[in-house]
This record gives structure tokens, C-alpha cells and sequence, in this order.
């Protein structure tokens, strides 16, 4: 397992942890980010939506023409995201403008490609892949800018 996938599993192990269920079903999560929403915020055309697999573990995932994954959006109840906040592997810094209170992660190294945010009754944690050389697939203002328009369709 890749630093990177086990970084966003220990992220998610504090959000389904005991109590907590996670909602799943990409259907009722549509309505928040679309293909054409992914493809016009990251500047690449022939993006489609990818099938949950152990890469693409989100509620909506969208690949590039190629099948690489470039993006996950999960979503869970609002009351987890103060244990994804407590992560000590995923939580490196507070971002502001983003839903109610949002985060970026993950700890280790310099180049951020998790966020995590709370708004409603959800907090919707979104992710980009690395490249083989460690760059993120989408930057974080790419990130952010996504992020900003799932919380403004809640």
C-alpha cells in the first residue's frame, strides 16, 4: 500500500469509526459535483466518472480519458469531521472560506492533496492522486475551488 492510500485510510478510519456509518450510493451525491463540474475546474476534457475501487474509494469518483483517478469525493455525517480533524496523519492546517470549517492535509511532506470540510449536515472529504515523482493530479486551489462548489450545492 502506497504512503499516499494509507495516509487517506487512517484519515477515513477516524470517520467511520465506532457509531459513525458511512453514507455511501453515487447517485445522491450527484447533485453536488458532475463531470462537466471536475472538468471545467481542472482544465482537462474526457473526464468520466471511475467505479469505487481500493484507488478511487470515494462516493464520486472521476478518472482522466487515460483511467488514471483524479479525484474522490466522500461524504459522511457532519459529527465526523472533528475526529478526521484529530487525525494526526491527515490534519496538517485549517483553510478558511470552505463550508462551516475546513482542513488540509495530509501531515507528512509538502504537497497537500486531502481536504476535508463540514457544512450542514455533512462533512465531504475530497481527494486527488499522486503522480509516480509525488506531484498531486490537482493542485489545491484546484481542490479548493471543488471543495467551494459541493458546499455551495448543500
Amino acid at each position: 500500500m502506497s504512503k499516499k492510500a494509507a495516509t487517506v485510510l487512517a484519515l477515513a478510519s477516524f470517520l467511520v469509526g465506532p457509531g459513525i456509518a458511512e453514507v455511501s450510493g453515487q447517485g445522491q451525491y450527484a447533485k453536488y459535483l458532475s463531470v462537466a463540474d471536475v472538468q471545467k475546474v481542472a482544465g482537462i476534457a474526457g473526464v468520466k466518472m471511475a467505479p469505487k475501487t481500493e484507488e478511487a474509494d470515494g462516493d464520486l469518483n472521476f478518472a482522466r480519458e487515460d483511467g488514471k483517478v483524479i479525484l474522490s469525493a466522500s461524504f459522511y455525517p457532519a459529527s465526523a469531521f472533528a475526529g478526521a480533524r484529530s487525525s494526526k496523519s491527515g490534519f496538517k492546517s485549517m483553510l478558511k472560506g470552505v463550508g462551516e470549517e475546513a482542513f488540509v492535509g495530509p501531515v507528512e511532506g509538502p504537497t497537500l492533496y486531502i481536504l476535508a470540510f463540514r457544512k450542514g449536515n455533512h462533512t465531504v472529504v475530497i481527494n486527488t492522486e499522486l503522480e509516480d515523482k509525488g506531484t498531486p493530479r490537482l493542485s489545491l486551489d484546484q481542490l479548493t475551488a471543488i471543495a467551494r462548489l459541493i458546499a455551495s450545492r448543500m
